[in-house]
């Protein structure tokens, strides 16, 4: 993995993340700090970095994962900073564990502002055995349940292969799940996995359009695939329902329907007797799960966990396909 890194311990806010205008309808996993993992829909804009290089505009359907690290607060700059000046200084062990515990107090918030101190060429290592300030400084570590020295900056994984790691300007994100809209707080986010959503794919009844010219799974590097957003567990009973025609150019022009050949001229390499038939309605659970086909009418069991993706099956793209596929998935 290509890896774009910028180090932000340098200056105080130098690295921020902050929300620009113009949208783009995603859809998000959202996995929390206890272990639960929701999947929805949002609309969120585009996303503005700006670092000690200069100012990255990064669109928001280019991001794949935003992981946080640990919420600075450095509103309490003004109190925290001069204590540290103290504690690097103070030779009694009475007045440095006062001043320890009232920084340790604020919590790991500061955390960021006492490494920034740390990493000034005019810092010194204090001559006490106790209340020091790297002691600090691994205290909070442990608070933060993180080992030592581990980073605690937000980071951000954009066009696959690029990562970044900085301070994002995020408080609360809602997202339109399957059963409601639900407002998750920042402190309590883990990470994001994001992926776009074309507008044009969603119906307004949220319903799924499969386009011929472009929803097929043979298309390069899985764009033909669908990310409906739902998401099973080994398990869980889910419903596929699809309607509709494409011409298929690919296959000799012939018609087809989520089930299968219709009618016209039946290609070649077209067979009554294919496991998944070209043409037909086909899913997958999870990014690389097994393509399985799902036709006009499907209930079944869930195998293994993942996202639902649907697509047209045709290991040949041809844009000058027609026609589509309107798709509705059920979680039982």
């Amino acid at each position: 993995m290509k890896k774009t890194i910028f180090s932000f311990f340098f200056c105080f806010a130098m690295a921020t993340m902050s929300f620009a205008a113009g949208n783009a309808n995603v859809l998000i996993t959202v996995k929390l700090k206890n272990g639960d993992v929701v999947t929805g829909k949002a609309t969120m804009p585009k996303i503005n970095v700006v670092s000690p290089y200069g100012n990255l505009a990064i669109p928001v359907e280019k991001i794949s994962n935003i992981k946080f690290g640990i919420l600075s607060d450095h509103t309490k700059d003004g109190a925290v900073l001069p204590d540290l000046n103290k504690l690097q200084t103070v030779a009694n062990d009475n007045e440095a564990k006062t001043i320890y515990e009232r920084v340790l107090a604020y919590g790991t918030p500061v955390l960021s502002t006492i490494i920034t101190f740390t990493q000034n060429p005019f810092y010194k290592i204090a001559d006490r055995d106790n209340y020091t300030i790297e002691q600090l400084i691994d205290e909070l570590y442990k608070k933060a349940d993180l080992s030592s020295g581990q980073s605690i900056n937000d980071a951000l994984t954009f066009d696959a292969s690029n990562y970044i790691e900085g301070a994002v300007a995020f408080s609360d994100i809602t997202i339109q799940a399957e059963y409601g809209n639900l407002t998750f707080k920042r402190e309590k986010i883990e990470s994001l996995d994001l992926s776009p959503i074309e507008e044009a794919s969603v119906n307004a009844d949220g319903n799924y359009k499969l386009k011929a010219n472009y929803h097929i799974s043979g298309n390069d590097n899985n764009k033909g695939w669908i990310n409906t957003g739902v998401k099973v567990k080994t398990g869980d009973k889910f419903s596929i329902i699809a309607s509709g025609k494409i011409v298929l150019k690919s296959l000799s022009g012939g018609t087809y329907n989520p089930d299968g050949y219709l009618s016209g001229v039946k290609d070649g390499a077209y067979t009554d007797d294919m496991t998944t038939k070209y043409g037909s309605l086909v899913y997958k659970i999870g990014e690389y799960g097994d393509i399985k086909q799902a036709g006009s009418k499907f209930d079944s069991e869930a195998n293994n966990e993942g996202n639902i993706y649907i697509s047209i099956y045709e290991t040949v793209y041809d844009k000058s396909n027609t026609g589509s596929y309107t798709v509705k998935v059920t979680k039982k």
